[in-house]
């Protein structure tokens, strides 16, 4: 057992998960409130009807694609530790997850914002930034209730 707590093996790895979760602990404090700060409130009503038009790729098009999608890749990851450290790990992953370009990207979008925590976190640091509350799209469920 004393053979564990003098490695340096393990004191690596405790170093580096101190760090990941101290970093994933200020992106969250920093980073999350600007970008849903930076959303419209009517941002997850129009999110379906938004289609990317085929523009020709220039060089800084291009450059902004791939430094969107790193991020949006960082955040994930970044919330998939806070699954497991301090910090708002679905929050986040759907953050990662608005900035990125791919297939079924609306499916996943909803499906984590239909989540009353995220919903009410979601607005909860909207309110702390100022900014009016998310309007959210009825569900299936939500309109066969009305009925």
């Amino acid at each position: 057992m004393e053979y564990f707590t003098h490695s340096p093996l393990l004191q690596n790895v405790l170093g580096w998960l101190a760090g990941i979760s101290f970093f994933t602990f200020l992106l969250s404090l920093l980073l999350i409130p600007f970008i849903v700060g930076l959303l419209a409130p009517d941002y997850f009503l129009k999110f379906r009807e938004k289609r990317r038009r085929k523009r020709p790729l220039t060089p800084r098009s291009l450059l902004l694609l791939i430094v969107r999608n790193f991020l949006g890749v960082l955040l994930i990851l970044a919330g998939i530790a806070m699954l497991f450290l301090p910090g708002q790990g679905l929050l986040t992953i759907l953050l990662g997850i608005l900035l990125l370009s791919l297939p079924g990207k609306y499916r996943l979008v909803n499906r984590l914002a239909g989540f009353h925590g995220v919903r009410r976190s979601l607005n909860w640091l909207r309110k702390k930034e100022g900014k009016p509350p998310f309007v959210w799209p009825e569900s299936d469920n939500d309109s066969t209730q009305q009925s």
